[in-house]
């Protein structure tokens, strides 16, 4: 709509000017004075057309070749054997004038005096044309109208039915995992499909989105392999807050609570594996500033995709500060720890972690530990940590390097499983478009080791 009004407006300011007298255009020349140019003499009558060997039509022929400023399709051009009517020679006046005006073009002043004569000989066409324009401005802005009216009713219709700024996103993941040697940690070598989701989202208030995750790979139940995955409904009405009901990730650790899509490793840590990479029914408030991230959230406790089954809730609390906010050029440092404790129907259950994590430039490295007591449906007492690495060799090239421990059972002696892991990220787009390189070792103290591979696709939209 706007190129349409800058063309009226272009269109209506040359007509105005070929109207009237332009200060380039003052000196009073006669029809005479014009034919005594090298054009032939070819006598004009109204509503006659203009041969090519008119005056009139080697003057608009000539002028418009000259500057460049024939306006009209691209290639269109003057047809030396076709005739020009008076009206065809009006428009192209009426356009030239308005480009020599736009572009602020020096005529000569032999060609000022043609189109000086060319626009009183075709003064009749012109003020024709002129009246032809005012009725077809009444008419689109009639349209304009009609058009805004439209598109109000659409927008409130959309509004209600998705929300503003509807989107849907989504990832895919395709992974082989090959066991290069067996052990006691069993990994089938297989190909599959190990992510596949969409999100859609929508503003539905200036201050108040949605969010609704469906992964398609998985079948609707109760569980945390079921297919609705992230639900809720946000706020951010308080400064630096957003403010989350529904069913959303429980802050516990840093590694647990991204998307798999946001992996630096195709698998997550051990202690991220078992203690969160969870969702549950409930509150949640995060806060973030310059200095310090922190969120804190109150839960049913019975898990994704299921309904309080108790009156036991679950609250889980992290927070993270970054000491070196003011101080960007030695890096960013992060300290942090959390807290997750609740009931289960017949035992409780805690866990407690801590974190750290530092990066200068290319290289970044990251540790964290937790302890967990009611694991693994039962009340025995977990604990793990890992100390992450990476280094960005270019721009789409990472390395990656993690040393991982986990204990399942901590009143079993020498039951420890280290996993070993060298890896390579490729980002042809970011994380929108990456490859993935994991050779694993597992150090399996209770029983044999074991060696895999991993080679992981992944697509974001």
């Amino acid at each position: 709509m706007r190129k349409v009004n800058a063309k009226r407006k272009l269109l209506t300011v040359s007509l105005m000017l070929t109207m009237v007298s332009l200060p380039g255009y003052a000196k009073t020349i006669t029809l005479q004075e014009l034919q005594d140019l090298k054009y032939s003499n070819t006598q004009v009558s109204a509503g006659k057309s203009f041969n090519n060997n008119h005056w009139a039509y080697k003057s608009l022929e000539n002028i418009t070749k000259k500057y460049g400023l024939l306006v009209g399709k691209p290639g269109e051009q003057f047809d030396g054997n076709k005739p020009l009517t008076r009206n065809e020679a009006a428009v192209i006046l009426v356009n030239l004038t308005g480009r020599i005006e736009q572009d602020r073009v020096e005529l000569s002043e032999a060609e000022k005096t043609q189109l000086d004569i060319l626009r009183q000989e075709l003064s009749g066409e012109i003020q024709t044309l002129a009246g032809r324009v005012a009725t077809l401005e009444e008419s689109v802005d009639t349209l304009k109208g009609s058009v805004a009216k439209l598109e109000e009713t659409d927008k409130q219709a959309w509004q209600h039915s998705f929300g503003e700024n509807f989107k849907i996103n989504g990832a895919f993941q395709a992974r082989y995992s090959g066991v290069t040697r067996k052990g006691s940690t069993v990994y089938p070598s297989n190909f599959r499909i190990p992510l596949a989701e969409f999100a859609l989202s929508g503003k539905l208030h200036p201050h108040i989105n949605y969010v609704i995750g469906l992964k398609p790979e998985r079948t609707f139940t109760s569980s945390s392999k079921g297919l609705l995955g992230d639900a809720y409904v946000v706020t951010d009405i308080l400064p630096h807050h957003n403010i989350y009901l529904g069913q959303t990730r429980v802050p516990i650790g840093i590694e647990g609570t991204v998307s798999s899509s946001s992996l630096d490793t195709i698998e997550r840590a051990q202690i991220a594996r078992n203690f969160s990479d969870i969702r549950d029914l409930g509150v949640k408030a995060a806060g973030n500033w310059s200095f310090i991230d922190y969120s804190a959230g109150f839960y049913n406790g019975d898990g994704q995709n299921t309904n309080d089954g108790d009156n036991n809730l679950s609250v889980a609390t992290w927070a993270v500060v970054k000491p070196l906010y003011k101080l960007p050029q030695l890096g960013k440092l992060e300290l942090g720890g959390g807290y997750n404790t609740g009931r289960k129907t017949t035992y409780d259950f805690d866990v407690l972690s801590a974190y750290a994590g530092y990066k200068y430039k290319k290289y970044a490295i990251r540790g964290e530990l937790a302890s967990a007591s009611g694991y693994n449906l039962a009340s025995r007492k977990a604990d793990g940590w890992y100390v992450h690495n990476t280094y960005d060799l270019t721009k789409k090239i990472q390395l990656v390097a993690r040393l991982d421990q986990f204990d399942p059972n901590s009143k079993i002696a020498k039951d420890d499983i280290y996993e070993y892991t060298l890896g390579s990220n490729y980002y042809l787009s970011g994380q929108n478009l990456k490859m993935q390189l994991n050779l694993v070792h597992i150090d399996n103290k209770s029983g044999q080791d074991s060696q895999r591979i991993g080679v992981q696709t992944q697509y974001k939209f």
